[in-house]
């Protein structure tokens, strides 16, 4: 009781003291309140608007960032406390103790999201003036926050949560930022430039931000949440002649990019959330496992989703070749190794994750699929199992562990020809023929190995391979074109 009365105490300091302080500084503080665990502080707050006779505002600014932080503290730290002990135990008798369903959080986040996308349409639909422009503004925007999210939306869970993490904050930062004394003076310079206002002004600014993705292509995401500052500013809270028919046409461009091109996913995100994974101990990795386990394979019936596996492949043949993998190392590492790129054999630590991670399916998803799908689910985990001893193969060709290497391709080849891929097989013979002439000096067994690769086949498309896995075979390739073309120079 105490505590609540020191809550609501504390909401009404925030109306008293904060009556000079802008709109966009109280919700801050109002958001923190709720952040901390102060819901009751949205009632002091109203108290206080009520005796001050402040009007709707300090409801506005104030009460409802409470609301909104509490519900981000609700979301993230209790999840387990809304569950009762017999629901926890139903939830581990159907899914085990690694399988992680969606939880609070990731529901909140998308509610989050989906107020972000349909933030700007509900802003100017109450907007007497600007017409058609405005609506066309908010339009291209909240298409281009929806199809991002639906680009990531078959990403790793954390990687999902923290799209919209940024998108949310960013949309909510921006709005704040552009009500404020920020947002007038961006207008009013932006009015006072006659080139840059108009539709004169929208080709300018267009090119120049175009120029701009030449130079630094593949930022959408981060792109979109920068044109939500001034669409708040010119569209919603300071409007000025000619400033809102000049944002248009760069977000009718933005737009159309984010349609054609690749939407890039947050692939950056994923890769050092599973990277970091190598510092961890066993139950941590559950945690990052858990939920690609029941995105992956049990959340849509029929869904086979090994990218994370493949991810760890990619890391393995980058590591060998002497690439350093963003992520394995932190200010929290007490693995001196880990400072440094895991080359030679030290890059088969990565694909011992692609290992355990392969072995979870075996353990706890097959035995929860549906029986119709469990011959596709064999399907595309023996091919990611064949991918698995090519990218160790890889990675032993590149230590120099000759004998193992040569195992390792022959395996590749045996699980190629086993899964009907003819290419592949080839390709993996071709492989183990080299190691047997470069690696070991046994020149006629790779003449009878290449003696077996038909001359007929295309070349591996590789399609479902990780690109620093393909990369890694483009190398080794490469090599071997070399090779045999000084071996001709020097017969010649």
């Amino acid at each position: 009781m105490a505590g609540s009365l020191v809550h609501v105490v504390a909401g009404v300091s925030l109306v008293w003291l904060g009556r000079d302080l802008s709109g966009p500084a109280l919700a801050a503080l109002g958001l923190a309140l709720g952040l901390v665990g102060w819901p009751e502080a949205a009632c002091g707050v109203a108290v206080a608007g009520v005796l001050l006779g402040s009007g709707p505002e300090p409801l506005a600014w104030a009460a409802l960032p409470v609301l909104v932080g509490y519900g981000i503290r609700l979301s993230h730290l209790l999840p387990e406390r809304w569950r009762s002990p017999e629901a926890a135990l139903v939830r581990i008798s159907r899914f085990g103790p690694y399988i992680r369903p969606l939880l609070p959080v990731d529901r909140f986040w998308a509610g989050a999201m989906l107020l972000t996308v349909i933030a700007p349409m509900v802003a100017v639909a109450g907007q007497d003036r600007g017409g058609l422009v405005l609506v066309a503004c908010a339009a291209a925007l909240a298409t281009q926050m929806m199809l991002l999210d639906k680009a990531v939306e078959h990403e790793h869970r954390w990687g999902v949560r923290s799209h919209r993490i940024i998108m949310t904050f960013g949309n909510a930062a921006a709005a704040l930022s552009a009500a404020g004394p920020a947002g007038g003076w961006f207008v009013s310079r932006w009015s006072q430039s006659g080139l840059l206002t108009g539709w004169l002004g929208g080709a300018l600014i267009c090119g120049v931000v175009f120029v701009a993705r030449l130079v630094r292509p593949g930022r959408l995401r981060a792109m979109t949440v920068l044109w939500l500052f001034p669409f708040w500013a010119v569209a919603v809270f300071h409007p000025a002649p000619g400033t809102a028919v000049a944002l248009l046409p760069l977000l009718l461009a933005e737009t159309a990019v984010v349609c054609c091109v690749d939407r890039p996913a947050p692939g950056r995100i994923v890769d050092r959330f599973t990277a970091f994974m190598i510092q961890e101990d066993s139950e941590r990795r559950m945690s990052f496992l858990g939920p690609w386990l029941y995105d992956g394979f049990l959340r849509s019936p029929g869904t086979t989703d090994f990218r994370l596996v493949r991810r760890y492949l990619g890391m393995a043949v980058h590591a060998a070749r002497g690439g350093f993998v963003p992520g394995q190392n932190s200010i929290v590492n007490k693995d001196p190794v880990l400072r440094q790129p895991l080359t030679g054999l030290e890059a088969l630590r990565w694909t011992a994750l692609a290992t355990q991670a392969l072995t979870l399916v075996d353990e706890e998803v097959t035995p929860r699929v549906p029986a119709e799908t469990r011959q596709s689910l064999a399907r595309a985990r023996s091919t990611v199992e064949a991918e698995l001893v090519l990218a160790k193969a890889l990675v032993l060709t590149f230590a120099e562990a000759w004998d193992d290497a040569l195992r390792g391709w022959r395996e590749a080849t045996l699980r190629y020809k086993a899964l009907g891929l003819r290419a592949e097989e080839a390709a993996c013979r071709a492989a183990t023929a080299d190691v047997l002439d470069r690696g070991l000096g046994r020149c006629e067994d790779a003449r009878r190995e290449r003696a077996r690769i038909p001359s007929d086949l295309p070349e591996p498309a590789w399609d479902s391979l990780d690109d620093r896995v393909r990369d890694g075979l483009s190398a080794l390739s490469a090599d071997r074109q070399h090779q045999t073309g000084r071996s001709r120079v020097e017969a010649a």
